[in-house]
């Protein structure tokens, strides 16, 4: 596991940030969301164990977009509850939860809620996980009651969310601006090894161990009870 100060993850986050609110993307607010996460990380200097927080009542704020089904609009969302990680370690994570929210503009309806999670003890199903729903209305009859599925996935940082809701709903913006970007490129490459390694060197153990893949299936490998 290459280890990731926590110097070098406040230099990814703000960069990051300024540049997508530079060509568009991202609301100029976006930079205050980050800054108390910026300045926590900035404290830790070198350290390779670290952590962060992105508020929910100040959230890092896309700019609006447009439902192609019925034109209504929405503003996508960007929160962390805690990150929290030892970098140097095989399995990194201590606490994870990133959201993404999309925010319609008409708050009395539903607004798509998704998070990249760490299984709690005892908790059923994948140890790192994405689920769909969980709390964000004051009203909680406009949260969705659905706890499952919880599916298998890598845990997405700030960095790789910013990527992946660019490239869904700022394609052209992405592509022309971000995609090729040697700063931007930098970043998701740090993130990407801190977020992938532990899942895909455990896929690539259930696929080359023959004993594991008999044992049981990729899924069970990666339960929450069954991660040692």
């Amino acid at each position: 596991m290459a280890t990731i100060s926590a110097r070098e993850m406040a230099s990814a986050l703000e960069t990051s940030v300024r540049k997508y609110v530079e060509v568009g993307i991202l609301e100029g607010e976006s930079c205050n969301a980050i800054a108390p996460a910026v300045a926590q990380l900035r404290k830790e200097k070198n350290k390779t164990a670290w952590e962060y927080s992105v508020s929910k009542g100040e959230p890092i704020r896309f700019t609006e977009c447009t439902d192609r089904q019925d034109g209504s609009k929405f503003n996508p969302l960007i929160m962390v509850e805690k990150i929290c990680v030892k970098t140097e370690e095989e399995f990194p994570y201590d606490e994870w939860v990133t959201v993404l929210v999309l925010e319609y503009k008409d708050r009395g309806r539903e607004c798509p809620r998704w998070h990249f999670d760490l299984g709690n003890d005892g908790q059923p199903g994948p140890r790192l996980h994405m689920q769909y729903g969980g709390h964000y209305h004051a009203d909680r009859r406009l949260d969705t009651s659905f706890k499952v599925p919880r599916w298998s996935a890598f845990p997405l940082d700030t960095i790789l969310l910013l990527e992946v809701v660019a490239a869904n709903f700022f394609e052209e913006q992405w592509k022309s601006a971000l995609r090729d970007d040697r700063t931007i490129l930098k970043h998701v490459k740090v993130s990407e090894e801190l977020c992938y390694k532990p899942m895909s060197d455990r896929l690539q153990l259930y696929l080359t161990n023959p004993a594991v893949g008999r044992e049981a299936t990729f899924l069970r490998s990666c339960w929450n009870d069954d991660w040692h």
